[in-house]
């Protein structure tokens, strides 16, 4: 029997469980599918539920909605939409009023617009009738899933950044030898953006067709380094009023070092999207990529490539001898319920079932979906260990543990596309990082202004206090 399926029946047969219950109290956590489908079908007669999801995460999807079909009988009728248009989408269904989704995966980072757009319900209310108690605790990152104090999502998916190296050249004897005789130091994971720097110079070889990184330098995701290399040196970006960091000396080297370290990226970084990178990376003639954990389920399909990587968190804040390696969370899925739905109690019990221990186990398992581990139990779990890897799992583990939030505020798309457009427009020679860094911050400025300041102060006071104790003590907001 498929072993997805044998799961579904194990499930069905717990489901005989659920007359027990008449809340999702339930204290167990073996027992809390059960006990939310009970309650989910006893609200099955207002018919099925519409979901809109990510293009690439049906699998993951799946694996939860059909165990909740399974259990309680109620249709699960899923849409994919592309993995950069699904937010954009939700505004829009908000705005025109359609009630033809229930609940929404969309990017964490866009929790605060869809929020303000009243494309998402907030879901403070339902939790404390439904969530049984404990439910989260295991949970390693839930920064996105509130705005302004407000419960508004499940994460689903933990994506924190992380480097990749490819292991047969981190590990050759004879490229350590000429790595140390020229650096004065052993060739190993970067413990600082300098470290990866020097060793993406020294691996990059453009005549043999070998090349020192392929990191992003496309339009949509560049920002993503610069925003960790800023991290890095040791500020916030922004301070408790809201005026900006950013082109402060430190927001000015840390872009000047991006585009230094372009010099020895792949001649494909320019245009790669996001799997064109994995394939870029996956010809074996690349040191260094960043990645996710859809980067390392993609690799873990390629034999040449699954057991020649090497994986760390990414570099931290230079402190006493040696860096803090510091995760980023840069993306990640949420369920979230559409304020457009009829049946939002019904679309919150689903949201709960899918993000409960043992359906996202079933979830992050699939590997050929997107959902990476965001619970601690998933790490322990055998057939996870086998689709991720050891080495990944244990990296991505400590990134999450000391992770730094994106920025989630209103209108972080149009501050970030603001960032966006002053890295490109240095990286083309149309302008110098400090006066890219100073129009960025004028335009950071006017952003603030117009959705108000105060309402903003508020919201980065909540954020700033999310990010992890062991950095905050090393950041500096002036």
């Amino acid at each position: 029997m498929d072993p997805s399926r044998r799961k579904f029946t194990q499930l069905l047969g717990a489901g005989a469980l659920a007359s027990r219950y008449s809340t999702v109290r339930a204290e167990n956590p073996q027992d809390w599918q059960a006990s939310i489908a009970h309650r989910a079908r006893q609200l099955s007669d207002q018919g099925p539920l519409h979901l809109l999801i990510p293009q690439g995460s049906g699998a993951c999807v799946h694996a939860g909605t059909d165990a909740f079909t399974a259990m309680t009988g109620i249709e699960c009728i899923i849409r994919e939409a592309p993995v950069d248009e699904i937010n954009v989408e939700l505004v829009l269904q908000a705005h025109s009023g359609e009630t033809t989704v229930d609940v929404a995966l969309p990017a964490t980072f866009g929790l605060p617009d869809l929020v303000e757009a009243r494309a998402i319900m907030p879901l403070d209310e339902l939790a404390e009738k439904y969530q049984p108690s404990g439910f989260t605790d295991d949970y390693l990152y839930r920064n996105g899933d509130y705005y302004r104090n407000r419960l508004y999502g499940y994460q689903t998916d933990g994506d924190a950044y992380l480097l990749f190296y490819n292991k047969r050249m981190l590990e050759d004897p004879v490229e350590q030898a000429a790595f140390e005789e020229r650096h004065g130091r052993p060739l190993g994971v970067a413990t600082t953006w300098q470290e990866l720097d020097e060793m993406m110079a020294f691996f990059h070889r453009p005549e043999q067709q070998q090349y020192g990184g392929c990191l992003f330098r496309n339009a949509g995701y560049l920002v993503w380094e610069w925003w960790a290399r800023f991290h890095a040196k040791g500020f916030y970006p922004v301070q408790d009023d809201m005026s900006p960091n950013i082109n402060n000396a430190a927001g000015v080297e840390a872009l000047e070092e991006l585009i230094a370290a372009s010099q020895w990226q792949s001649p494909n970084a320019r245009t790669n999207g996001l799997f064109e990178n994995w394939e870029d990376f996956a010809q074996d003639n690349v040191f260094c990529n960043i990645g996710w954990g859809g980067t390392q389920k993609h690799m873990m399909t390629l034999p040449g490539m699954r057991d020649n990587l090497v994986h760390s968190p990414l570099p931290g804040i230079p402190g006493k001898g040696q860096s803090l390696g510091m995760g980023y969370f840069n993306w990640g899925w949420n369920y979230t319920v559409s304020t457009q739905s009829t049946r939002s109690e019904l679309a919150y019990l689903l949201t709960i079932f899918c993000t409960s221990p043992e359906i996202s186990t079933l979830a992050v398992r699939q590997a050929t979906g997107f959902f990476d581990p965001f619970r601690q139990s998933h790490y322990e779990d055998r057939e996870i260990r086998s689709v991720y890897g050891l080495s990944f799992l244990d990296a991505h583990r400590q990134s999450l543990a000391n992770c730094i939030p994106d920025f989630y505020i209103s209108g972080q798309s149009s501050y970030l596309d603001a960032l966006r457009q002053q890295i490109l427009a240095t990286i083309n020679g149309e302008i110098d990082a400090r006066r890219a860094m100073d129009i960025c911050a004028q335009r950071w400025n006017h952003v603030t202004r117009r959705l108000g300041a105060r309402k903003q102060r508020s919201q980065w006071s909540l954020l700033k206090k999310t990010y992890p104790d062991t950095l905050q003590a090393l950041l500096q907001d002036r």
